[in-house]
C-alpha cells in the first residue's frame, strides 16, 4: 500500500472514531482501497481501528472569530457554507475564465481558473485539492485566491477518470485517487504552474496551496524539485522523501492542527527537513482544531482559525511571490 493510500484508510478511520460514518460505511470505503472484505478487516486492525467511534458529535463552530475580517481579500465564511460559495463567480473583483491545461502525456485535465480583474496578478498559485477532487469549495478556495491579487487554478487529479463530476461518490473518488502514482500527480501540478504561467505571465512568481491530501501533494511536488518560489501545505502527511523535501527553494509555510495527532505527529520531521534548505519556513499549530478545519463544508470547520490561517496564507504568499 502507498503512502497515499495509507493515508485516506487513515482519514476513513478518524472519520469512523470521530462518529462521522458508520462501521459499515468504514468497512465500505476501506473495501475500496484493498479490494476485497477479509483484506480489509485485517488492514482495519493491523491499523489498531478501534471498535466504537470516541464521540459521536461533530466539532463545535464558533459563532464569532477572533481575527479581524477587514481584509482587502476575501476570508472564510463566519458559518459553515454547505454549497461551498463564498465567493461568487461575478464578484466585481476577479474574473473567471478557461484555462487550458494538458497532462504530460497530452491528457486534457480539468481544470478551474480565476484572477484578479483588470490588474496584473502578482503572481500565479495552484491550488491543490483535498481526497475529493475539484469540488465546488475546492473553486471557491481558487476565487478566494483571486481576490488577494493572484491568479490561480486548480486541477482535478483524477481528470483522466471524469473527476469529481463523474466519481460523485467521495469514498470510490478517494480510493482511486490513492492507487494514483505520486510521480503522476506531481507532473499535473507542474503542468498546471506552466500552463498558468503562460497564460498570466507571472514568470516565476509561482506558488502552492493544498488541502489535506492536498497538503501532501503540496509537500511532495517541493520534494520532487518542481520550482516554486512559496508554498502551504495545510495538515498534510509528510513526504517519504525527505531528502527532497530538504532541498526545495521554496519558502514553506506549514499549516498544522493541534488535535490532528495523526499528521502532526510529522511535524519534527517536516521541520528539520525544512531547517536543511536556509530558505525561510515556519511551522504554525493553530490551537483546540482537527484536521480540516479550514473547510467550511465539512464538520470539523472553525471559522476562527481557519481566517487566521487563510490570512496568514496571503500574507505569505505576498511576501514571497509578490516582489
Amino acid at each position: 500500500m502507498n503512502e497515499f493510500a495509507r493515508y485516506v484508510v487513515e482519514e476513513h478511520i478518524e472519520d469512523y472514531n470521530d462518529g462521522l460514518i458508520n462501521r459499515r460505511e468504514l468497512l465500505r470505503r476501506v473495501t475500496l482501497i484493498t479490494g476485497s472484505a477479509t483484506a480489509t478487516v485485517a488492514l482495519l486492525s493491523a491499523m489498531g481501528c478501534s471498535t466504537e467511534p470516541t464521540s459521536n458529535a461533530p466539532a463545535p463552530v464558533p459563532t464569532s472569530r477572533e481575527t479581524s475580517s477587514q481584509q482587502d481579500f476575501a476570508t472564510p465564511p463566519a458559518q459553515p457554507v454547505p454549497d461551498g460559495m463564498t465567493v461568487r463567480e461575478d464578484d466585481p473583483r476577479i474574473t473567471v475564465a478557461a484555462l487550458e491545461v494538458k497532462g504530460a502525456d497530452g491528457a486534457p485535465l480539468i481544470s478551474y481558473h480565476a484572477r484578479p480583474a483588470g490588474s496584473s496578478p502578482a503572481g500565479g498559485i495552484v491550488v491543490i485539492h483535498e481526497n475529493r477532487g475539484l469540488t465546488p469549495h475546492i473553486k471557491d478556495v481558487v476565487r478566494r485566491v483571486a481576490t488577494a491579487g493572484f491568479a490561480a487554478v486548480s486541477v482535478d487529479l483524477l481528470s483522466r477518470d471524469g473527476g469529481a463530476e463523474k466519481l460523485t461518490d467521495s469514498a470510490a473518488y478517494s480510493a482511486a485517487l490513492s492507487k494514483r502514482p505520486v510521480a503522476d500527480m506531481v507532473s499535473d501540478v507542474r503542468q498546471a504552474l506552466d500552463a498558468l504561467s503562460a497564460a498570466t505571465g507571472v514568470g516565476d512568481r509561482r506558488g502552492v496551496v493544498g488541502f489535506c491530501f492536498g497538503g501532501g501533494m503540496t509537500f511532495n511536488t517541493l520534494a520532487a524539485g518542481v520550482p516554486v518560489k512559496a508554498a502551504v501545505p495545510f495538515y498534510g502527511p509528510a513526504p517519504q522523501n525527505t531528502a527532497g523535501l530538504a532541498a526545495t527553494k521554496a519558502a514553506v509555510s506549514v499549516v498544522y492542527a493541534e488535535n490532528d495527532a495523526r499528521i502532526t505527529g510529522s511535524r519534527d520531521t517536516v521541520e528539520n527537513a525544512l531547517k536543511q534548505t536556509g530558505q525561510p519556513y515556519k511551522v504554525t499549530v493553530y490551537p483546540g482544531v482537527d484536521h480540516a478545519f479550514h473547510n467550511d463544508t465539512g464538520q470539523r470547520y472553525n471559522a476562527a482559525q481557519a481566517e487566521a490561517a487563510w490570512i496568514a496564507t496571503i500574507e505569505w504568499f505576498r511576501e514571497h511571490l509578490a516582489r
